[in-house]
């Protein structure tokens, strides 16, 4: 029976990094500009969401917070690139979440709902539809899915994304129900009574928050396999001893560090080489002190 060759960790993340701030420097410049172009009616809309009025739109919303949290990334990926190593704050995570909720619940909406009034070609791909409605969410959903899998999302967080969903749906019945200063142009009345139709979205979104947690954390977990299958198995690591090892890591750490730059000792990786050596009888804290020797030591003969 053949054995799975040992994906290269390393390889992998950098893959990652490069990718990441690919997609948030995309998704970043088409939100800036579509939004600016929106507010200055560039496209021509002739209704009551054209101009400044867009910003009303859930669409325009969800896609801009998805914005703000690739403009949160895009410094932790160009700092992996650079360190070859990164690890984003989960308060970061959740926020992408929020906006990958936001943006594909617009794409699905969009795809099955509106274009059957609107057209197909109309709806997702005619003037700003076509970033808002169909490459934008696309982006979004790569990166939060298969780019930024580095936590894994817990069920009971999985109900935030729709905090500032049920907020604007509200908000969104009082203005077109109550006040009739909005268009329903969501269609929320047009087949079935709106409350039934609040009903069913906010059942669309619980279902897009579990889909998009679920291919996250499985992409989460197929991450975090490569990098303890690596560490642990990889005849990069293969020497006599774990000190050696980690002198070896350590080394290979320094390569990326710039005057400057704090040094991070890599906690997760020195535990997943312990594991392989079974040194659980030495301390961790010296196994800590021994990459940072070797690493001192390594940026030492660079800067000569």
């Amino acid at each position: 029976m053949e054995t799975k060759p040992i994906v290269n960790a390393r390889k992998i993340n950098k893959m990652r990094f490069i990718s990441g701030i690919a997609i948030c420097a995309l998704v970043i410049a088409m939100t800036c500009v579509v939004v600016v172009l929106n507010i200055i009616d560039y496209f021509d809309y002739k209704s009551t969401e054209s101009g400044i009025h867009n910003l009303r739109m859930f669409t325009t919303i969800s896609n801009i917070i998805a914005a703000v949290a690739a403009f949160m990334c895009l410094p932790f990926q160009i700092d992996g690139l650079r360190r070859d190593r990164y690890k984003l704050p989960s308060w970061i995570i959740i926020l992408m979440y929020i906006g990958a909720v936001g943006v594909f619940l617009t794409f699905f909406i969009a795809l099955t709902l509106i274009s059957s009034f609107q057209g197909f070609g109309k709806t997702m791909f005619s003037k700003s539809n076509l970033f808002f409605h169909t490459i934008n969410p696309l982006l979004i959903t790569v990166l939060f899915v298969l780019v930024i899998s580095d936590v894994k999302i817990k069920f009971l967080r999985s109900f935030i994304p729709l905090i500032p969903i049920g907020i604007y749906m509200f908000l969104y019945f009082v203005m077109v129900f109550v006040l009739h200063v909005w268009e329903d142009h969501y269609y929320t009345d047009k087949f079935i009574p709106w409350p039934v139709s609040l009903i069913l979205i906010l059942a669309v979104s619980f279902g897009v928050c579990q889909l998009l947690r679920y291919l996250h954390n499985l992409s989460n977990r197929y991450v975090t396999r490569s990098i303890e299958t690596y560490y642990k198995k990889s005849p990069d690591f293969e020497f006599p001893k774990v000190s050696d090892a980690i002198a070896h890591l350590a080394k290979l750490e320094s390569k990326f560090h710039h005057e400057g730059d704090d040094i991070c000792i890599p906690v997760d990786i020195i535990q997943l080489l312990s594991e392989r050596y079974k040194a659980s009888i030495v301390p961790l804290d010296i196994l800590y002190d021994i990459y940072l020797e070797n690493y001192l030591v390594s940026i030492g003969k660079k800067s000569k």
